[in-house]
């Protein structure tokens, strides 16, 4: 049995080597990722040709009033009183900086610290900054811990250092085509709840409505607010005065689901309401991914086991991973007995009955 940091960095390895655009992939990753180095929260930023901030994907709900001050205020601008700013950090060539650097009086008394980070529940920070081979900066991973928790260490902080060809390799792959509407299905997190007044605004959300919603339209980014979720809602709630209706809306976060219904209200005199249910679904690759690494299989089982539910022979196992079919045979009969099926069809209908 390989060592359990290792199992872990194999994970997150085969998650970056998915044929799928990373922004469907990244909630995942970040999810994974604390098992590897624990933390509070996770965070990436993706750059553009020129280095600027395009979007971000962050764990936990968004708080848009923050968000909108940090991007007015801090971003490249006041940041640089208290850190590198997103533009100097990307500038100088590093590939990791420290959570010592901002374990310092200087940051702490900051109004980046007060008025940014803790409202957030951020006290350390490591960043791995990706680049391309050609060293163009790609992106940042960012994990973040929250007070009382301790600073991230040297070791765990040179743990993150392999995971940067993989990143590197799967940011390379943002211009894949979109998916079949046939192979996107629930994503693992649960569907938030939006409430809308009488003239379609948003007045109630659950706690992981925003992001979501932000999500759904271009994404979260330099600016936050998103005009098309506006009229988004609006559709939404005229089209519900008719009747329940459900709408889907792609993105680069994924596909997701609004299933939108008028509520009556119970004293005639007041305004009826909107109820919107939405939902993000993801590609079903990913969602097999998932489900397979949770039956704790050796690494060569894993790789066979993705390449026969591809409806791949044996045989043509052997000749695309360049091995002899008796390995391939040993392969698929422990991975077999260790999920008790007789087949691949068998296989990949336990891989799909399995918890997401």
């Amino acid at each position: 049995m390989r060592p359990k940091k290792s199992r872990e960095l194999s994970r997150l390895r085969e998650l970056c080597a998915l044929d799928l655009p990373t922004p469907l992939v990244m909630p995942t990753l970040l999810a994974e990722l604390h098992a590897f180095v624990p933390s509070s929260r996770n965070l990436f930023d993706w750059c553009d040709g020129n280095g600027a901030l395009a979007r971000y994907c962050v764990e936990g709900s968004v708080d848009e009033r923050v968000a909108k001050l940090y991007f007015d205020e801090f971003h490249n601008k006041r940041e640089a009183e208290a850190m590198p700013s997103f533009a100097q950090a990307l500038a100088s060539g590093a590939v990791l900086n420290s959570a010592a650097q901002l374990d310092t009086g200087r940051f702490l008394g900051s109004a980046l610290y007060a008025e940014i980070w803790r409202p957030q529940g951020f006290r350390y920070r490591v960043e791995l900054i990706v680049r391309s081979r050609e060293g163009r900066p790609l992106g940042s991973l960012v994990l973040y811990r929250g007070p009382g928790e301790p600073c991230f260490t040297a070791a765990e902080e040179a743990r993150l250092l392999p995971l940067l060809p993989y990143l590197a390799q799967a940011l390379s792959r943002d211009t894949l085509p979109r998916c079949a509407p046939e192979r996107w299905q629930p994503a693992p997190e649960a569907a938030e709840v939006l409430l809308l007044d009488e003239a379609g605004r948003l007045g109630h959300a659950s706690a992981g409505a925003r992001r979501l919603l932000l999500q759904a339209g271009p994404g979260p980014g330099p600016q936050p607010a998103q005009p098309s979720t506006e009229a988004l809602l609006a559709g939404l709630h005229a089209a519900a005065q008719g009747g329940p209706v459900t709408q889907w809306v792609d993105s680069p976060w994924g596909r997701f689901e609004l299933n939108a219904q008028r509520l009556d209200a119970v004293d005639p005199a007041t305004p009826c309401w909107t109820q919107v249910q939405l939902r993000r679904l993801e590609p079903s690759e990913l969602a097999d991914e998932r489900r397979l690494q949770g039956f704790e299989l050796s690494s060569g089982q894993a790789t066979v086991a993705r390449l026969l539910m591809q409806g791949l022979a044996q045989a043509q196992v052997a000749q695309r991973l360049g091995v002899a079919p008796s390995t391939v045979v040993d392969h698929t009969r422990k991975l077999y007995q260790r999920l008790g099926v007789r087949s691949a069809r068998e296989l990949l209908d336990k891989l799909r009955s399995a918890p997401n």
